[in-house]
């Protein structure tokens, strides 16, 4: 008899599966080829090969369906719509072969070790053997603790229920399991894995975040040395892979020479990469589930060298990248294009002994002690401050605050959104207030002893004193006035009006004063102590922090209105993506 839909449940699904599997077993067929060693060479034949060697591939949708990805948590959450999905998925997988590919998220024995278990249409050896490859290896024998089914083929999908949104994406945390369709995404296997795996560690006692992971030494300017355990938070394309794989040589030590009069050779040494993408924050360590990156490369150059010899390495996996007049692999963002403007989300597998800064460990030596919040704005932001309150640094990490980039996904693109956690939509089990409140009470324990969590919101990929005009809307059925950024297109991207941004060294040069020492704070002028804004930056002109600072732009009973407009914007949200989040946190900016 025929699957039908009423044999689609949530817990029959794998059950099916294997039935099928099965019996086609049995008649001596061969429905799925496990873990075979020939991925790449078959992934060649439809791969473009760089002039150094390096492989390149091309997906059908160039960024994450989020708009179509759906969290299903029990069978009476199931709708017509998932079943349909569910049931062509199946017969895809009855008249075509798969790829198993196994593979360990987290190294052996650490806190964050998950098996797991991809398999995907066979039409598409290269997302298995770039999945492999950016993960640890895995035990084909072994029972898997995650499984994704990935057919990457159209399959007449339905729509996200109630919405005009196909659906694309499909997981059950309590399952242990997702469905991917329609997508060719690499990003998809591995974010899907990465949502199963934050939720598992929310299990083991930690908290589960989108943010990097990197070491140093600082020489403060008491003479003391301190190991810095640094993780950097942000959506896609706030610049978290660009701050979070910052390292400094001699040449890139020389420019800040040349701009700033400070060498950061002098006061930075041991620099160590351990992760550019997702972490597990426990009370004693940072742990990381890859033992390489999937970074997106727009507009990498020499200067942000690590990610840069990663990427232009031999051994680079790359998809949607373009080339140079060479035949090179080439960051410019120049020739590709997607939906009529350059791409703006090329990505690279890159491994983390290609940076030159990699030890072989990719979890921290020591607990976090350095947090830094990419929150992007044009209106009211300062370029950097210091969030002097664990209230205040929760409430910055549940909004999740940022601006939309092309790599999210094509709506909204340049404009303000909450993202909670900037981990929404690989957050699933536990909603998002639960990892905040545990972040939240890491934050508090470590306050009063001598090696607390610093820390930073900064404005790296934003402006300061852009532009902007009310608009008079809602949010949900209350009328709100709301402050909206003018935009103009440069070179096919949208930008901002006016105002000035931080570049990425006056950033860098602000992290690392702020870890000696060398920063001079006063409260800000609206949320007191809560937020400390710097008024000396070892380095830094004077007149271009003035130009960094939105007071320069604003009255104070403007600042005032665009804040309040804020906080009101950010509450709504939380009301539907951090549900019973604690008062004090939800009220930390108030004033």
């Amino acid at each position: 008899m025929p699957i039908s839909l009423d044999d689609i449940t949530i817990t029959n699904f794998p059950k099916l599966f294997d039935q099928i599997i099965e019996d086609k077993q049995k008649v001596g067929l061969k429905p799925v080829q496990n873990n075979p060693p020939d991925l790449l060479e078959r992934a060649k034949f439809y791969g473009t090969q760089f002039r150094n060697g390096s492989w390149n591939w091309a997906s059908n949708i160039w960024n994450r369906s989020a708009a179509g990805s759906v969290v299903v948590e029990r069978e009476e959450d199931m709708r017509v719509e998932h079943r349909m999905l569910m049931l062509r998925v199946l017969e895809h997988i009855l008249d075509q072969p798969l790829i198993q590919a196994d593979a360990t998220l987290g190294q052996k024995g650490s806190k964050g070790e998950m098996k797991c278990r991809l398999y995907c249409d066979a039409q598409f050896p290269d997302v298995a053997y770039r999945w492999k490859a950016v993960n640890f290896p895995g035990d084909p024998d072994a029972q898997p603790d995650a499984q994704l089914f990935m057919i990457p083929h159209y399959l007449e999908n339905p729509n996200v229920p109630g919405k005009n949104e196909m659906l694309k994406v499909i997981r059950f945390p309590f399952h242990n399991y997702t469905i991917v369709a329609a997508s060719s995404y690499m990003g998809e296997a591995k974010k899907g894995f990465l949502s199963h795996w934050i939720y598992e560690i929310y299990k083991r006692g930690g908290t589960g975040e989108h943010a990097s992971l990197k070491e140093f030494t600082i020489k403060r300017v008491d003479g003391t040395s301190k190991n810095i355990v640094m993780s950097v938070w942000g959506l896609t394309g706030s610049g978290k892979s660009t701050h979070g794989h910052y390292v400094y040589d001699e040449k890139i030590a020389q420019i800040y020479i040349d701009k700033f009069g400070i060498n950061p050779l002098e006061f930075i040494s041991n620099q160590l990469i351990r992760n550019d993408d997702v972490v597990a924050v426990f009370e004693d360590c940072v742990v990381s589930p890859e033992r390489g990156c999937w970074t997106k490369t727009e507009d990498v150059d020499v200067t942000q060298h690590a990610i840069y010899n990663a990427g232009t390495s031999p051994n680079a996996l790359h998809e949607n990248t373009e080339w140079d007049e060479h035949g090179d692999v080439s960051f410019r963002g120049e020739i590709l294009q997607y939906h009529g403007k350059l791409n703006q989300n090329a990505r690279s597998i890159i491994f983390l002994e290609d940076t030159g800064y990699f030890d072989g460990n990719v979890d921290s030596s020591g607990p976090l002690n350095m947090a830094v919040f990419i929150s992007p704005g044009y209106i009211s932001d300062y370029a950097w401050v210091k969030l002097n309150d664990p209230a205040f640094a929760a409430k910055v990490l549940a909004d999740g605050r940022t601006i939309g980039h092309p790599a999210q996904g094509r709506e909204g693109v340049g404009g303000e959104k909450y993202e909670s956690r900037y981990c929404l939509p690989f957050t699933m089990g536990v909603g998002n207030a639960a990892h905040i409140h545990r972040f939240y009470n890491f934050m508090k324990e470590r306050a009063e002893t001598d090696n607390p969590i610093e820390s930073y919101l900064i404005n790296t990929t934003g402006r300061v004193g852009a532009r902007y005009v009310w608009v008079d809307t809602h949010l949900g059925d209350e009328p709100i006035w709301l402050a909206k950024t003018l935009f103009e297109e440069v070179d096919g991207k949208k930008k901002p009006v006016g105002g000035t941004g931080p570049t990425i060294e006056e950033t860098q040069l602000f992290l690392i004063q702020a870890t000696r020492g060398a920063v001079d704070y006063e409260p800000h002028p609206l949320w007191g102590d809560k937020m400390l804004v710097p008024a000396r930056v070892e380095g830094l002109p004077q007149e271009r922090l003035k130009e960094l600072d939105p007071f320069t732009y604003r009255t104070a009973e403007e600042m005032e209105a665009l804040l309040r407009q804020q906080i009101a914007q950010s509450k709504y949200y939380l009301k539907a993506q951090c549900a019973r989040l604690n008062k004090r946190v939800l009220n930390a900016m108030d004033f």
